[in-house]
C-alpha cells in the first residue's frame, strides 16, 4: 500500500531531524549536601534586675608572694637569695618589677570591674580578718567590705557606685602594710567566710535576681574553729597545709589548736547551704598552691557544691568538647572535668571573669555553643516567631570578636541594644517569660 511506504518514510525522516537537533553535554558527579542543625530553648524570666556579683576574696599571708619565682627582682639580696614575699613580712615585694598573687588579683578585678561597672551589682568581702585581736590571724570574714547595694533600683549611678566602692575597698590593701585592715596576712578561713555570706539579707531574701558568689584564693582552706577539725591536730586525720610532719599542725600550733588542718568537708558544705538558697559559688583558684593534687580536689569539691545554676558546660552540641586544654569534657554529663577556674595571672583572671559572667551579664548577649558554617544558616525565634538579622533586631559575633556592651567573646547571637527586640527581652518576667530559641544549621 503506498501510504503506508508515504508514512514510514515520513516518521524515518523526522527521526533524522530529531536526531540531529540533539546535543551533548558532559555531566560531573555533585556530592549530595547534608544540612545539621542543632537549637537552643531558653525561658527568659525576670531579666529586668541585675545580679549581684559578691567578690569573697583571699587576702591570707601566701598572696603576697612572686607570681613568678623565677624573676631575679623577687629574690632578696640577688638571685641566689631567698623569695620576698615572707609570711613576717620583713622582705615584702615591690610588685613593680615583682608582681605578687594579691597585686595581681587586684589588677584584674581593678580592671575588670573599672571596663564592666554596669554588668552587676558588686559588693566584697575579704578573708581573713586579722584585725580581729583575738583570732590570731585567721578570723572568717564577719562583714561586708563593701556592701552590696540595698536598694531595688538598678539605675546607672546605684551599679556605678556599688562598682567604685569595691575597686576602693580592693585598692586600699597592700601587701606592704602589717596584717590588718589595709594589709595581707594570716591564714585561710574559707569555710566560716562562705558560711558567713548566708547572713548577707541581699544574697540570700533577694529572689528577683541571680545571686552570684565569685571565690578566690590561693590556698587550701585552714584555720577552722570546728571542734571536730580541732581534734584532729597532730594525728594523721589532719591534713596539715602548714607542712609534711605532724608536728607541723600540733595542738599548740598557734594561733589555735587545729590550725593548719585542711577543713575541705566544711568549705563544701558552707558552699551547698548557699546553694540551698539558689547562690551561685564560682571558685577561681590562683596561685602555685592551687595548682596541687589536694588544691585541685578541694577547688573541685567546693566548685561542684556550689554550681546551683551554672555548672561549667562543655562547648559543642550535643555538649562533648574538651573545655579547655587541661580540661577535658565528661562525656557522660557534658560537663567540664574541673569545675573550678585556675588563673596565674591578671590576664588569664580576667578571661576567667569574662567566662564566669557571660551567662548573666546580659540578657541581650546570647553565647553560642556551635559556629555556625554560615551567618545565613543561623536562625533566631523569639516567641516562635522569626525574626531577621539587621541593624534594628540582632546581629552575629563571629569567633574573635566581642559583643559591644558586655564584650562577651564570639560567637554570640547580639540582640541590638535600645531596640524593641532587646527590650522585649529586659521587660520578661517570671510571670511573663519571653522564649528565644536559636537554630544553628550546619554543612556536614
Amino acid at each position: 500500500m503506498p501510504t503506508s511506504h508515504v508514512l514510514r518514510g515520513a516518521a524515518v525522516l523526522a527521526l533524522l531531524v530529531s536526531a540531529s537537533a540533539c546535543q551533548t553535554y558532559d555531566f560531573e558527579p555533585v556530592k549530595p549536601l547534608s544540612i545539621g542543625q542543632t537549637q537552643t530553648s531558653e525561658d527568659v524570666q525576670a531579666v529586668a534586675n541585675k545580679p549581684n556579683f559578691m567578690l569573697l576574696v583571699d587576702k591570707s599571708g601566701s598572696m603576697d608572694q612572686p607570681v613568678d619565682g623565677s624573676i631575679p627582682a623577687c629574690h632578696v639580696g640577688g638571685i641566689n637569695g631567698p623569695l620576698c614575699g615572707d609570711p613576717q613580712k620583713a622582705h615584702p615585694c615591690n610588685p613593680a618589677v615583682c608582681p605578687t598573687r594579691w597585686s595581681e588579683l587586684v589588677k584584674a578585678l581593678d580592671n575588670y570591674i573599672t571596663q564592666f561597672p554596669l554588668i552587676g551589682r558588686y559588693g566584697l568581702s575579704l578573708f581573713p580578718e586579722p584585725e580581729n585581736p583575738t583570732g590570731g590571724g585567721c578570723s572568717p570574714t564577719s562583714k561586708q567590705t563593701s556592701a552590696l547595694p540595698t536598694s531595688p533600683e538598678d539605675d546607672d549611678a546605684t551599679l556605678q557606685a556599688a562598682a567604685d566602692a569595691t575597686r576602693a575597698a580592693l585598692d586600699a590593701i597592700s601587701s606592704s602594710n602589717s596584717p590588718g585592715p589595709t594589709g595581707t596576712g594570716g591564714g585561710t578561713p574559707t569555710a566560716a567566710s562562705l558560711a558567713f555570706l548566708a547572713s548577707v539579707p541581699q544574697l540570700v531574701t533577694d529572689t528577683t535576681r541571680q545571686q552570684i558568689v565569685i571565690l578566690f584564693t590561693d590556698g587550701l582552706p585552714n584555720c577552722s574553729g570546728d571542734p571536730v577539725v580541732q581534734e584532729r591536730a597532730g594525728t594523721v586525720a589532719c591534713q596539715c597545709t602548714f607542712g609534711p610532719a605532724l608536728d607541723d599542725c600540733g595542738p599548740t600550733i598557734p594561733p589555735y589548736k587545729g590550725a593548719g588542718c585542711l577543713d575541705v568537708d566544711q568549705a563544701v558544705t558552707a558552699a551547698q547551704f548557699l546553694a540551698g538558697k539558689t547562690v551561685q559559688t564560682y571558685v577561681v583558684g590562683f596561685g602555685a598552691e592551687a595548682g596541687t593534687a589536694t588544691a585541685r580536689d578541694t577547688l573541685q569539691r567546693i566548685a561542684v557544691a556550689g554550681a546551683v545554676r551554672f555548672p561549667r558546660v562543655c562547648p559543642g552540641t550535643p555538649p562533648n568538647q574538651p573545655c579547655s586544654a587541661d580540661n577535658p569534657c565528661d562525656l557522660a554529663t557534658g560537663r567540664c572535668t574541673k569545675q573550678y577556674y585556675q588563673a596565674n595571672d591578671a590576664s588569664s583572671l580576667g578571661e576567667v571573669l569574662k567566662q564566669i559572667t557571660a551567662p548573666v551579664a546580659g540578657v541581650c548577649e546570647r553565647p553560642l555553643t556551635e559556629v555556625p558554617t554560615d551567618v545565613s544558616l543561623l536562625s533566631v525565634l523569639v516567641n516562635d516567631t522569626a525574626i531577621q538579622p539587621g541593624p534594628e533586631t540582632w546581629v552575629y559575633v563571629p569567633p574573635g570578636s566581642t559583643t559591644s556592651v558586655n564584650a562577651l567573646p564570639g560567637p554570640a547571637v547580639e540582640f541590638v541594644a535600645g531596640k524593641p527586640t532587646c527590650e522585649q527581652l529586659k521587660a520578661s518576667t517570671g510571670a511573663n517569660p519571653v522564649n528565644v530559641q536559636i537554630r544553628i544549621l550546619k554543612v556536614l
